[in-house]
């Protein structure tokens, strides 16, 4: 029987899931041999009797992996760390990394979230979660699940936690080719969540006026302009104004009150916000607070509405409940989102039900029939369980 255009398009999906299980492996693979070597070179240093010379004949083995590897020796030593941690602490991420269900980068970032622990069981607890959560989410959509379990599992030390990341603050100004450089800043999150929604909506502004302007090149300019003062906003100089700022936060109505410190997350989930700091927001002058004050359950009832268009009370409750565009790869958070009717209306209703948030590209992609929907990963899973089969009777 001859293969459709639809068959081969499945299979070449399938091929490249495939292909993604096995760098992973090899990925894996290599970490093992890294700490097999370096493991090598420290027991073959113990037959000096000089410590010093034991340490720094130990201490080798990254720069001996760093020349195979072409990275710098700092590079290696990191990785060789987070590939123990991993290892010793996290055996379920450990063993998804070998069979090809983690690739190194998401296993990198569950390293760092476990450094950032402090309690004999949060380890263990993480172990226990994350691995579904890496081998199904984008990398973008674990870093805001971790910065949250690390925030909610360990809440007393939210301020020991801030003071340590404080101390790295800084800009960094990186130049670039042909007159163009790259600006980053490392800033308070509040900060950075409200200068990140003050830019999209201003820039939303700027390119709507100019059809040669895309969203992310107005950004850039408005950025420009505000730390430069070349606008003005709500007819005030810039930074004397709040510009609208608004702080989304889904808070326990317990930790409102003070009976309890779990944290607040911020609708899109990518912001997970200490108790006491949600409180001072609570509190302050000028700033639009959003409180969705939820059960211990953190339940949101659903509403249904007359007419196509949803009151802003209903756009709010949606966007709090999903956080982001509900495309299973997308992070565009759902207040900058079009809300979309998953059954048409007036055959749908406009209720919590049948409403979720989509960006503009997916939105549209959905209007015109071209919103993908995940292929059956028979294959691929079949792939994983066998992996998983060999290594647990291995």
């Amino acid at each position: 029987m001859e293969l459709t255009s639809t068959d081969t398009g499945s299979e070449l999906l399938a091929d490249i899931g495939l292909l993604e299980v096995e760098r992973a492996r090899i990925e894996a693979r290599i970490a093992e041999q890294m700490l097999s070597y370096a493991d090598h070179v420290r027991c073959d240093a113990r037959r000096h009797d000089d410590p010093v010379v034991r340490d720094l004949e130990a201490g080798a083995a990254a720069d001996s992996l760093g020349q195979v590897l072409r990275q710098p020796t700092r590079t290696v030593q990191v990785r060789l760390s987070q590939a123990r941690r991993v290892r010793s602490m996290l055996p379920q991420v450990w063993l998804a990394h070998r069979t090809g269900r983690i690739d190194a980068f998401r296993v990198r970032l569950i390293a760092e979230a476990a450094h950032r622990l402090h309690d004999a069981d949060s380890p263990l607890l993480l172990d226990r979660e994350v691995v579904d959560i890496a081998a199904t989410r984008t990398t973008a959509q674990l870093k805001a699940w971790l910065r949250r379990f690390v925030a909610r599992t360990e809440p007393d030390r939210s301020a020991e936690r801030e003071h340590g990341e404080a101390e790295q603050r800084r800009v960094h100004v990186e130049h670039g080719p042909d007159g163009w450089s790259w600006l980053s800043a490392f800033v308070p999150s509040t900060s950075a969540h409200r200068i990140d929604r003050l830019l999209s909506r201003l820039a939303e502004r700027r390119a709507d006026g100019d059809p040669h302007l895309s969203l992310e090149q107005a950004r850039s300019d408005v950025l420009a302009d505000l730390v430069l003062g070349h606008i003005t906003i709500d007819d005030e100089p810039t930074g004397r104004s709040h510009a609208g700022a608004v702080i989304a936060v889904t808070v326990p109505v317990t930790s409102l009150t003070g009976l309890t410190d779990d944290p607040g997350t911020t609708f899109d989930g990518a912001i997970a916000l200490p108790a006491e700091l949600v409180r001072e927001l609570a509190a302050e002058p000028g700033t639009l607070f959003h409180r969705l004050i939820t059960d211990p359950a953190g339940r949101i009832l659903d509403v249904a509405e007359l007419g196509r268009f949803p009151s802003d009370r209903l756009r709010l409750g949606v966007q709090a409940r999903d956080g982001t565009c509900a495309f299973s790869t997308c992070s565009r958070p759902a207040d900058l989102c079009d809300l979309d009717h998953e059954i048409p209306h007036p055959r749908g209703p406009t209720s919590g039900a049948n409403l979720r948030p989509l960006c503009r590209r997916h939105h549209r992609l959905k209007s015109h029939g071209l919103l993908p929907h995940p292929a059956p990963p028979s294959r691929l899973e079949h792939r994983l369980a066998q992996y998983a089969v060999e290594f647990v009777a291995a």
